[in-house]
């Protein structure tokens, strides 16, 4: 039996990923990723030539969890299938090429990161509190902000990380 393989590529999201809603009603991440090139030098090394940008795109659940997740400048690995798609661009039809992930994750060669090896039952309890308090204090907002005499702030991506820790060396 020959062993299943996929796609996989090796980059950096380049752009403040999106999650948006599909006409069915499910979700959709997606990210502009960068992918670095180099061309071998004739003495060993290697020089680094201009990146290279592709469109990414994810679905479903895994697409809310990398939107959580991910934010512009992280190190990548996704694994999943390339796909060619047409679009109209001011009356002209376009091929284009995107990249529908299945799975992403911190590329381990260049982030360091810790894995959660607590059981999933309890890493989705723990989301869920955490969720349920990120409802009451967004239903609370809109009181604060009146007695403040001030719109409602917005809040920034990285109050809303995840509890993934991921630096770049």
């Amino acid at each position: 039996m020959a062993i299943p393989t996929r796609e996989a590529l090796s980059g950096f999201i380049a752009t403040d990923p999106q999650l948006t809603e599909t006409s069915n009603g499910g979700h959709r991440f997606y990210a502009r990723v960068g992918i670095n090139h180099y061309e071998p030098q004739q003495d060993g090394s290697f020089r680094k030539l201009d990146p290279t940008y592709h469109d990414l795109i994810q679905f479903g659940k895994s697409a809310e969890m990398s939107a959580d997740r991910y934010v512009k400048g992280d190190d990548i690995v996704a694994q999943g299938y390339t796909r060619e798609y047409t679009r109209d661009v001011n009356g002209e039809e376009r091929t284009d090429e995107q990249f529908v992930a299945k799975r992403i994750a911190p590329d381990p060669n260049i982030t360091d990161f810790t894995i959660d090896r607590r059981p999933a039952a309890e890493r989705q309890a723990e989301r869920e509190a955490d969720r349920d308090v990120t409802r009451e204090a967004e239903r609370e907002e809109p009181d604060r902000a009146a007695q403040l005499g001030s719109p409602t702030p917005t809040t920034t991506r990285e109050a809303e990380a995840p509890a993934m820790e991921a630096v770049a060396r």
